[in-house]
């Protein structure tokens, strides 16, 4: 869901000297936001950077989600995709964290075949999962360094988000927890004691018990640490009056299971169009998310996503939402 939107900032954005409020919540319960690095970000200057994590740093923010370390479009040759390990980006982010006294979530390879690969056979998606876990291996070996010496570094972010009906059935069930341990594994060799995230979200196929069921058996088999439940309202998955309906579910069923739940709010609106185009949500309706969320969101949600969508990077529209957010406290 988050990885298909294929959000890209432009790569001639003009950073203008931009002066923000330097204290206090500009809104109640947010904890954090993800982050979908691109390399047009390679060349943002350090101005870019410092507007970005004063942003992140007016609005109370504590955690940044890295979406991947590695983005790659292999639809157009899938059998032999080419990686490209320029993590100059990841390192800008650490160290920017650093600074700022925030912590890192840190995510692997996404491969934007993954949608495709899901709706095929279960050795297919075998097959596919064990790329991802190359590739993320060789990847996060070119940072290791970095995040072991690191104070802002705080787990692992599993970078392919889970629907509500490919992994239903046991079958599946079983490959994707192999994948996530094993995942798990691999990373755990480079950087050991560090907690594991993965992302959920809802088609409305599954009811919402049905769907709390299945993370909590996905939860107990893997050990994952936290599923960050995005909300999809932003995308029209769901409306804001059904998300708490699953929140409440997935939270009765998870009782016990040593892994936090956490909402994500969506704060942008998708627009018409064949290819996934958006604008910044009006700050009601974020409001309005965060009035229904917040009640299961003992630690917080995340938002996704403050640089594209409610930040001076993300355009006027989205430098406006800050503005409102931020005089509107």
């Amino acid at each position: 869901m988050i990885s298909r939107l294929r959000i890209f900032l432009a790569a001639s954005i003009l950073i203008l000297p931009f002066i923000l409020p330097t204290s206090g919540f500009a809104m109640q319960g947010i904890s954090g936001t993800f982050f979908q690095p691109t390399n047009a970000m390679k060349t943002w200057d350090n101005e870019t950077w410092d507007t970005l994590f004063n942003t992140y740093r007016c609005l109370g923010l504590s955690e940044i989600i890295v979406q991947w370390v590695v983005y790659e479009d292999t639809s157009d040759n899938y059998e032999k995709p080419t990686y490209e390990y320029d993590l100059s980006v990841i390192s800008k982010i650490m160290e920017h964290a650093e600074q700022n006294g925030m912590d890192v979530t840190i995510g692997g390879v996404f491969l934007n075949s993954f949608w495709k690969r899901i709706e095929t056979d279960p050795e297919l998606i075998k097959v596919h999962l064990m790329r991802i876990r190359k590739g993320t291996a060789e990847a996060i070996k070119r940072i290791a360094p970095q995040l072991q010496c690191s104070p802002a570094f705080a787990g692992w972010y599993v970078s392919q988000e889970i629907d509500d009906r490919t992994w239903l059935d046991k079958n599946y069930t079983d490959i994707l927890c192999s994948f996530i341990k094993d995942l798990h594994g691999d990373l755990s060799t480079l950087v050991p004691n560090k907690p594991m995230s993965i992302s959920a979200f809802s088609n409305g196929w599954a009811s919402p018990e049905r769907l709390g069921q299945f993370w909590r058996t996905v939860a107990d088999t893997t050990g994952v640490g936290r599923v960050l439940f995005q909300d999809g309202v932003g995308v029209k998955k769901l409306t804001v009056k059904e998300v708490p309906l699953y929140l409440k579910k997935m939270q009765e069923e998870m009782q016990g299971a040593c892994c936090t739940l956490q909402p994500v709010v969506e704060i942008f609106t998708q627009l018409e169009g064949d290819k996934f185009t958006a604008e910044p949500a009006p700050l009601k309706r974020i409001r309005e998310q965060l009035h229904e969320e917040l009640p299961f969101a003992p630690n917080g949600v995340m938002l996704f996503s403050v640089a594209e969508y409610m930040s001076p990077i993300g355009g006027e529209k989205a430098e406006a939402l800050l503005q409102e957010v931020l005089h509107n406290k």
